[in-house]
């Protein structure tokens, strides 16, 4: 079984824009938990009990419900906000350039993908190789897209990287990370930038390994400005060395 990293084509759109979205809101759950510990819930939870209390005459004892209203409010505000996040990704921002992780599996797969061992390979190897791949399923696993920097030049914004769930843990996304930045140092960028919040455990050694230093710290809003986010801003040196 192989995993082909490629350029993504205009028939790819509606899988890239599935993959996005389920692994972006696959991180609702983290930024949740995160935030049922910031001083504003504490807050919300009182004052809804309050609310039911003098407004619908809510007996003291059984405005505990407000409890589960409040963390209720603060999921669907988090989801919301992702999905929006989503969005802008998708159809606000202007791509220079995009490539997606493809696997090939057969048909009537049965194992699950974190059992399974793939092969990273392109297109061009498998015609030069001759590699047999008729009676395989190709499906789009994983996105990643550049653009120019709108502040400093001759700078790429990474953005967009997202791997379906079941194939995380594959190396998919450092691949892909790779295969960007040595994109950007062929095309003479200097430099490659990229933000990930503290949700993204998983994101912090990648990017370590694809040799991104933090750049700087800053705290993002969710939906209000009851909830944010820590945000960490990254940045890669991909420029041409000349001896």
């Amino acid at each position: 079984m192989f995993i082909v990293i490629r350029e993504s084509r205009h028939s790819d759109t509606p899988a890239i824009s599935e993959v996005v979205r389920n692994a972006y809101t696959s991180g609702v759950f983290n930024a949740w938990l995160n935030a049922l510990f910031h001083e504003v819930t504490f807050q919300s939870i009182i004052l809804v009990a309050a609310l039911l209390f003098i407004l619908f005459s809510v007996p003291l004892f059984y405005c505990i419900v407000a409890v589960p209203i409040v963390l209720v409010m603060i999921f669907v505000c988090i989801y919301g906000s992702l999905l929006m996040k989503v969005g802008q990704l998708l159809y606000e921002k202007k791509v220079e350039k995009c490539w997606v992780a493809e696997v090939y599996e057969p048909f009537f797969h049965t194992k699950k993908p974190k059992n399974c061992w793939y092969k990273f390979t392109t297109e061009e190897m498998i015609k030069t190789d001759e590699i047999q791949v008729n009676g395989l399923n190709k499906k789009i696993i994983g996105t990643v897209a550049v653009q120019k920097h709108n502040h400093l030049d001759a700078c790429g914004w990474l953005f967009r990287l997202a791997v379906d769930e079941r194939y995380r843990r594959k190396s998919v996304a450092l691949k892909l990370v790779q295969t960007l930045k040595t994109w950007c140092h062929e095309n003479r960028y200097n430099y490659i930038e990229c933000v990930m919040s503290e949700c993204q455990e998983g994101a912090r050694q990648l990017f370590n390994e694809a040799g991104f230093d933090i750049k700087q710290l800053y705290h993002k809003q969710l939906f209000t400005n009851a909830i944010s986010l820590q945000m960490f801003q990254l940045r890669c040196e991909v420029r041409q060395t000349f001896n």
